[in-house]
């Protein structure tokens, strides 16, 4: 079972690449929001220090990045419950 959870899936091999190249881009944008406008007062700095923390929470693929492998995880449970083993996410997604 070991052996097949350590098995990527080409589903979970796109949501990771997606997720190293994206989640960069929002923490940067979120970090500007957060920053700059307090340059330009305390009112701005704290309105847009506020925005920036919703954006972070809104835009993170943190759920996206997570529920990929736990579902594989979950089918291959599920099926060996049953006394089926399938060997890693990329055979059970074939089904």
């Amino acid at each position: 079972i070991e052996e097949a959870q350590a098995n990527a899936s080409e589903t979970e091999k796109l949501v990771d690449a997606f997720a190293k190249k994206y989640t960069p881009f929002v923490l940067v944008i979120a970090f500007c929001l957060c920053t700059v406008p307090w340059f330009f007062g305390e009112e701005v700095g704290r309105y847009w220090s506020l925005n920036g923390l919703i954006f972070i929470i809104i835009a993170c693929p943190c759920a996206l990045t997570i529920s990929t492998p736990v579902t594989y995880s979950a089918g291959l449970a599920a099926t060996a419950k049953r006394g089926i083993i399938i060997k890693g996410g990329s055979r059970l997604e074939c089904l």
